[in-house]
């Protein structure tokens, strides 16, 4: 199960780096801003669903709290994503402000599920190695 977990942190990343491409797009995309922000705000729906559900697939791998509380954290970082995202207005200076952490916050998520998959990883290479047999004296 750590090594589903692990490839599920991968497929994360990946949409993750799918949600920068989808900024960029919205931000230079003709037409109205919910039109052009339309597939970044679709995925990061898909972003939320796959990092609730790693929090499930985390525990299920039975590998310690840590990497539940890291991927837990991924989702709450993602769902602060959508606050930010609400509180801001858009057209004004603390709007603009705030939506700045957007960007910010973005990239604190994709270093969570980064410092997850390392873990998922180490610990795969841990359960890998055999444990020394103690020699008789």
């Amino acid at each position: 199960m750590l090594r589903f977990y692990r490839v599920w942190t991968i497929l994360l990343q990946l949409l993750i780096g799918v949600q920068f491409f989808l900024a960029g797009y919205g931000a230079i995309a003709a037409g109205a801003p919910d039109e052009a922000f339309s597939l970044h705000i679709m995925n990061g729906r898909a972003i939320a669903v796959v990092a609730l559900l790693g929090i499930l697939f985390a525990a299920l791998a039975r590998s310690g709290g840590k990497l539940v509380g890291l991927m837990a954290g991924a989702f709450g970082l993602v769902v602060l994503q959508s606050l930010i995202a609400l509180v801001s207005v858009a057209g004004t200076v603390p709007g603009q402000i705030i939506f700045g952490f957007h960007a910010i916050n973005a990239l604190m998520i994709m270093g969570v599920v980064e410092a997850s998959g390392r873990l998922a990883r180490r610990l795969i290479a841990e359960r890998a190695t055999p444990e020394p047999v103690a020699q008789p004296a």
